[in-house]
């Protein structure tokens, strides 16, 4: 039997950007190369697509992301394509949560996270993505979570700045 190690990652952080503006662009489910940045992109990612027969509004929606693996660091190995969805939208809140399907990198299972919007004032919101997930023994865990949270700093600073560049 194996003993899985769970594990969490968080990033949180004011940006100065208006919440909603922030969280319709964030509700564009596939949408994520609009607004990710292009240099120091904290993963190879190269396509995006809602599955078939899922559409934005309405829930589960997956989206597959699709990952240039070539580009990969040496003894790093993730599934050319990552399918994410998303499970549950809080419009009034600004929260939503969602899950990764299957396994991932590292054997990385029972992937679930969540993104926060809160307004602070006028063009200032905070933002906090979290998530959870189980990685097998002797999987590098820290490794893992600084990826994702990489991940979560794009999220959180690359989607304010496309919010204020469109405003």
């Amino acid at each position: 039997m194996h003993t899985y190690l769970r594990v969490r990652a968080e990033r949180s952080d004011e940006v100065g950007c208006d919440a909603e503006a922030y969280w319709q662009l964030l509700l564009d489910w596939p949408a994520i190369l609009s607004w990710m940045r292009v240099e120091n992109r904290p993963v190879p990612l190269i396509k995006v697509e809602l599955a078939a027969g899922h559409r934005l509004g309405t829930l589960p929606c997956t989206r597959n992301c699709h990952f240039d693996v070539s580009q990969l660091p040496a003894g790093i190995a993730i599934p050319e394509v990552v399918p994410e969805t998303l499970l549950h939208v809080d419009p009034v809140t600004r929260f939503l949560y969602y899950n990764m399907e299957g396994e991932g990198p590292f054997g990385l299972r029972n992937y679930l996270a969540s993104t926060e919007v809160d307004a602070l004032g006028p063009g200032r919101s905070r933002v906090r993505c979290s998530g959870r997930f189980d990685l097998p023994p002797g999987a590098p865990a820290d490794l893992v979570r600084s990826v994702i949270e990489n991940v979560y700093d794009s999220i959180i600073h690359d989607i304010a700045t496309t919010a204020v560049r469109r405003a």
